[in-house]
């Protein structure tokens, strides 16, 4: 909280829960996908399409009681968790993102909530501008922008420039429900919006289900869950959002943040070698601080350090040391869909992205038989677009 005093205006505005409508709700409906998964309630959001006309004016009823009576209903505060693969080792825990399978009537409500949170947040400007992820017209090219401008330009004036690329341990699981409310208050959420939040994030309980053999549900026994915002939610983003926001603060002085969600990069730059090492050292504890403050634990093993280096530049012999560990140095890393090297040549990114332009190619050569010049000019004009969908955009050094 101290770093919200310091460098953030209190916002003297206060949020206003307006009531819905069944036109919202309506719209809200028809937005969902035709999934057939479904929470513990087994009601799929296909099923909830379906009957859309018949429970709109309840609906719309029960949704202007929860905001007007700062009560999230209990039964709405139950989610399912299934383990996704991400990569690497299958017996490793770490390897596995969990998703949370959540109530159909509760995705309503939380989109009703978070329409009201996000245009708050919005008109109050209250999100940092170092922060990318999960905003309204904010994309990865727009964040790698930023990264390769700002080591671009300090290279340019031949600066020293170096990179702390951070890795959280699952930043959705540990947000602290306290911590989070007084920085919620702190931004103008207060009054019935804030007892909403409150008993949104209190008692809440998920159990790991997992499919086994014959898709049979294997399923852990209910837990109340003490920290955290559910993951596959829309409104858990928007609340890490606002965990976070005061992260750049923190270093704001001494480097330059760049944050995508939880992904947390670093860029100190300096003329001398000596105030070089010294920032580096003074960013890394100060940042580290924060996330022991705020009970996010900062993976050490997979946080590294990349020196960025002109031709004529020679790298510096820089280790630095927090915590009793050790910061690897590395000379390329990936940055949400980019592989970056030091001396920005795309030699490495370009290896990573040959074979999936290959495939691409070989995708394109056989659709010829559809003979439709429409589809045909679309998937050929840029074979990049299909092999890396993220990332369109297109760095040059």
């Amino acid at each position: 909280m101290t770093y919200l005093q310091h460098n953030f205006k209190q916002c003297h505005s206060q949020i206003k829960l307006n009531n819905t409508t069944t036109h919202e709700i309506n719209k809200i409906i028809n937005s969902l996908k035709n999934k057939t998964s479904h929470g513990y309630d087994e009601i799929s959001d296909k099923n909830l399409k379906a009957s859309a006309p018949f429970i709109l004016s309840p609906l719309t009823y029960i949704f202007n009681k929860v905001l007007s009576s700062e009560t999230f209903p209990d039964w709405l505060k139950y989610s399912e968790v299934e383990p996704l693969f991400k990569k690497g080792k299958k017996t490793e825990i770490t390897n596995y993102r969990p998703i949370s399978l959540l109530p159909a009537f509760s995705k309503i409500i939380k989109k009703i909530i978070y329409k009201r949170l996000n245009c708050f947040s919005i008109e109050n400007n209250i999100l940092t501008s170092e922060q990318f992820g999960f905003r309204e017209k904010s994309t990865t090219d727009i964040a790698t922008y930023a990264l390769l401008n700002n080591i671009q330009l300090s290279l340019d004036k031949k600066r020293l420039v170096g990179g702390i690329f951070c890795d959280l341990q699952k930043a959705f699981d540990c947000v602290n429900h306290d911590i989070l409310l007084e920085k919620a208050k702190y931004y103008g959420i207060t009054g019935t919006a804030y007892k909403l939040m409150q008993s949104y994030l209190g008692y809440r309980y998920q159990r790991t289900v997992i499919k086994g053999k014959n898709s049979n549900k294997l399923s852990s026994s209910w837990k109340i869950t003490k920290h955290g915002v559910p993951q596959g939610s829309v409104l858990g983003p928007l609340l890490l959002l606002i965990y976070i926001n005061d992260l750049p603060a923190s270093i704001s002085k001494i480097a330059k943040s760049i944050i995508f969600a939880d992904d947390t990069s670093i860029i100190v730059t300096n003329d001398n070698k000596i105030d070089f090492r010294h920032t580096l050292h003074l960013a890394m504890i100060e940042i580290s601080n924060w996330f022991q403050c705020n009970h996010l634990t900062l993976n050490y093993n997979k946080t590294h350090f990349l020196q960025f280096l002109t031709k004529k530049q020679n790298e510096m012999q820089q280790q630095i040391v927090t915590s009793n560990s050790v910061i690897t140095n590395i000379n390329c890393t990936k940055f949400l869909v980019l592989i970056i090297d030091s001396t920005l040549s795309w030699k490495d990114h370009v290896t990573e992205i040959t074979p999936k332009l290959n495939k691409a190619c070989y995708v394109i050569r056989n659709l010829t038989f559809l003979r439709s010049y429409h589809i045909i000019s679309f998937i050929s004009v840029d074979p990049y677009r299909i092999a890396n969908p993220y990332g369109y955009g297109k760095w040059s050094h």
